[in-house]
């Protein structure tokens, strides 16, 4: 938690940091602060319940009493509070990177898994074809054959034939347990790195407080400050002592509104470099966003066995019946339908990628073709062979409209649950 101080300046901090944020962690919204208490108090040295939870070096320890009027240790706090939020959002860009590259690894195994997983099963079913053809079509060479041969170099032969035969079955069958115990390998592997991932955006999550906390200390400052600028009461204090202190309080007053309009065009201009490097994001990642608005919960269940022997090749969303199903990406929408999908759709992205979505219980926008992203086409529901009491949205991901890989990384990133 931070302290509830300043919603203006405080909300609009958040918008910087979310701008960051989005592209590799996946946080909950943070709420709105409530504007504190007005008054030109001096701020306190200790901080806050509220904001205790952040850690040592995000609050900073500063003892300027705001209405003794001096400007050198009023901009001089202002300063260090600048570099303390500096400091906090390179810690959150650091974190953020390596969230980015623990999920990188992470799709990365995924797709080595599927990889392997393929393997494997194109070797099971030649395996079992020749099993099924010896069975059918037994050779005619036999070792007793080879042992009954007229001559030597006829034997020979045959039992050449017999061994090629055997090496080739051995071979595939050595094949496939490499395979398996490739497959073993890259899980754990797989399990590993998610575990890493988890860690990292915890750690980012932490980051994320920590600025924080660091730019509600900021805001509540400069609140303080502002009140006294604004406070006639202290303006006619320093008037009542004389000339000399009402044009000392005019000098205060005027450094002090040139610092805060210097922190003001800072911030505007972090505004708009965080808007810049969103907006390359989704331009780098196509604009993919989260397909589903409102409640969600789904975890990695890609390779998860299914009903005639089938393996997952999506992740399935699990929300309320009716809740919004939008475009993934910028792309042109089909609508169709099938007996295990139900109300479905695929969407041909711009750049080149497909989804699918699967069990909607309705249409949206049916028949329009082109949608931006975030464009509604559907609705969650149970069509198609989903269970009746549990409304989900099956979502898959086909890079440049290839065969399927593990979506759940790139979801995370985007969604919130």
């Amino acid at each position: 938690m931070v302290r509830k101080v300043f919603a203006g300046r405080a909300r609009r901090r958040r918008r910087i940091v979310a701008g960051a944020a989005a592209v590799a962690v996946c946080v909950a919204a943070v709420a709105a602060v409530a504007p504190g208490a007005s008054g030109a108090g001096p701020l306190q040295e200790e901080p806050s319940d509220d904001v205790a939870n952040g850690t040592d070096d995000a609050i900073l320890a500063i003892d300027v009493d705001v209405a003794d009027g001096d400007a050198v240790a009023l901009t001089g706090a202002l300063d260090e509070m600048q570099a303390n939020v500096g400091r906090q959002l390179q810690q959150l860009d650091a974190a953020e990177l390596a969230v980015r590259g623990k999920l990188e690894t992470l799709a990365a195994a995924d797709a080595a898994i599927q990889v392997t997983q393929g393997k494997i099963d194109d070797l099971t079913t030649a395996s079992d074809s020749v099993i099924v053809t010896r069975f059918l079509n037994p050779p005619s060479e036999t070792a007793i054959e080879a042992l009954t041969a007229e001559s030597v170099a006829d034997a020979t032969i045959k039992q050449a034939i017999l061994d090629m035969r055997a090496d080739e079955d051995a071979a595939k069958l050595a094949e496939i347990t490499t395979a398996r115990s490739d497959l073993e390998e890259q899980k754990a592997h797989q399990e590993d790195v998610a575990a890493e991932a988890d860690t990292a955006r915890v750690e980012a999550e932490a980051a994320l407080e920590d600025l924080q906390a660091a730019v509600s200390q900021e805001a509540q400052f400069i609140t303080d400050i502002r009140a006294w600028l604004a406070d006639p009461d202290a303006a006619a204090r320093f008037a009542a002592q004389g000339g000399e202190a009402a044009a000392h309080m005019q000098s205060v007053k005027a450094e002090l509104a040139q610092k805060l309009d210097e922190i003001e065009r800072a911030e505007s201009e972090r505004e708009a470099a965080a808007a810049l490097a969103e907006q390359q994001r989704r331009t780098r990642e196509g604009g993919f966003q989260c397909p589903l608005e409102g409640s969600m919960h789904f975890v990695d269940t890609w390779g998860a066995s299914r009903s005639g022997g089938r393996a997952h090749k999506g992740t399935d969303m699990m929300a309320a019946t009716g809740t919004a199903v939008v475009a993934p990406s910028d792309g042109r929408v089909v609508h169709s339908s099938n007996s295990l999908g139900g109300l479905s759709f695929h969407l041909y992205a711009d750049d080149g990628h497909m989804y699918y979505g699967a069990h909607l219980s309705a249409y949206e926008n049916q028949g329009v073709g082109w949608v931006a992203a975030g464009t509604l086409i559907g609705r969650v529901g149970v069509s198609g062979n989903a269970p009746d009491n549990a409304p989900h949205l099956h979502f898959e991901y086909h890079p440049n409209g290839g065969g399927a890989v593990n979506p759940y990384s790139r979801l995370i990133q985007v969604c919130p649950q």
